[in-house]
């Protein structure tokens, strides 16, 4: 009786661990591709990327150099906001391209933006390592009066990536013609 007593005690432990689990909740997409190129040229692919995208200025854009001889390069590189879409009348669809709608009843989204976050390591061999993120966020208007964040689909940060990658591939033509 106590056996039965105790198992029945451990399976109901069990399924209310298993129910107060945050599963609803999507992870943030994190894109890593290894670049055959130069810290440099894959540094000024990903500027040059967020240029064409709408994101000239950066919030943060950090190079640390090697302490030592021949050693290697770092960099983190943290977009500004950029605006995917403004006013009350497109915004909801823009979210919904790229994300799930935070859930607020009744609410009112009249900006979308996207923050995209790149960590960039130099490699032995000739490889440069870029590890993308995106963070959205948007304001809504009529129940909150607040920003809010919220991860992508991944959409964006692929997006972003190919567009590294595409014009890091440029930089390496570019500087084999010279």
């Amino acid at each position: 009786m106590k056996n039965i007593l105790v198992l029945l005690i451990m399976s109901m432990m069990t399924v209310s661990i298993a129910y107060a689990a945050p599963g609803d909740e999507p992870e943030q997409v994190i894109v890593s591709e290894s670049v055959k190129g130069s810290f440099g040229k894959v540094w000024r692919a990903i500027k040059h990327s967020m240029e064409v995208f709408g994101c000239p200025k950066p919030q943060i854009e950090k190079i640390i150099e090697p302490t030592e001889e021949g050693g290697l390069y770092k960099g983190q590189y943290v977009s500004d906001y950029c605006i995917l879409a403004e006013g009350d009348d497109s915004t909801k669809d823009v979210i919904e391209k790229y994300s799930s709608v935070p859930r607020i009843r009744g609410g009112i989204w009249v900006t979308c933006r996207v923050q995209y976050k790149v960590n960039v390591k130099e490699e032995e061999n000739g490889m440069t390592k870029v590890i993308l993120r995106a963070e959205m966020s948007g304001f809504e208007e009529f129940i909150t009066g607040a920003n809010h964040f919220w991860v992508s689909n991944g959409d964006l940060e692929r997006r972003m990536m190919s567009m590294i990658l595409r014009y890091t591939q440029e930089e390496i033509k570019k500087a084999s013609e010279e």
